[in-house]
């Protein structure tokens, strides 16, 4: 399966024939039976910029998915203007919001205090963009199994029992779909529940390897910050001609 943008649509048409795309809420609460249900995940570890595509193709199959926002990340501030146009749109999508939690910026002791901390970036998202954090993703989880002991309240984490044992899980971690590719799966073959887990960086409009892809996106950044230091900084760079003539 190649990553490119038709291809990322033409598989979620085929799984919408025989599947319900929901919430990780929907999943931990709900007293219905999970029979033919997908949980589509996005973990945004690098450009919530590369979401918005994603989200437009979703939203025009009608299929709602959970993109969880790095609160802390070095790479984009998802409270500029740029990341927060984009967010504001997922949410007017009918997508939902998740926390993506990186724990090595914090010390815990023990899972009370690491569920605190997460208490805190959770509630600063739902008050700054008035919409309900879903469910909570964890950022490279040192040991998914010590993560399904953890319990956080109203918020489901995409590591808990239920969503590893009740759904067959797959990644395109690194540009390559690890643990093979969903519909050319056994469980996708006996309609098991699915969760699929996408990283926008590495879908593109057209096919292209993952080295190729982190150069590109690596070009777009530097070309990005360039320009922004162009903007903030004219006064200064005027200054430097005037002194320089």
């Amino acid at each position: 399966m190649k990553f490119t943008y038709a291809e990322y649509e033409s598989m979620l048409r085929t799984l919408k024939e025989d599947y319900e795309f929901i919430s990780f809420s929907k999943a931990k609460f709900s007293k219905a039976k999970m029979q033919r249900k997908i949980l589509l995940r996005h973990d945004i570890d690098q450009s919530i910029e590369k979401t918005e595509r994603m989200g437009e193709i979703e939203a025009s199959l009608g299929i709602s998915s959970t993109y969880f926002l790095l609160f802390r990340s070095p790479f984009y501030n998802m409270f500029s203007y740029d990341e927060d146009r984009v967010i504001k749109k997922l949410i007017e999508q009918n997508h939902y919001i998740g926390l993506h939690f990186d724990y090595t910026g914090y010390t815990f002791k023990n899972f009370s205090q690491l569920s605190h901390q997460v208490m805190i970036e959770a509630e600063f998202i739902q008050r700054y963009y008035n919409v309900k954090v879903d469910a909570v993703s964890f950022h490279r989880p040192f040991d998914v199994e010590h993560f399904r002991k953890l319990e956080l309240g109203s918020y489901p984490h995409a590591y808990e029992s239920v969503f590893m044992d009740e759904f067959k899980y797959y990644s395109d971690s690194t540009g390559r779909w690890r643990f093979g590719t969903p519909l050319e799966s056994e469980a996708y073959r006996n309609r098991e529940n699915l969760q699929i887990l996408i990283h926008p960086i590495w879908w593109n409009e057209n096919e292209s390897t993952p080295l190729d892809t982190i150069n590109n996106f690596r070009k777009d950044y530097n070309n990005r910050l360039e320009k922004y230091l162009q903007s903030e900084l004219k006064g200064f760079w005027d200054s430097l001609k005037q002194k320089n003539q």
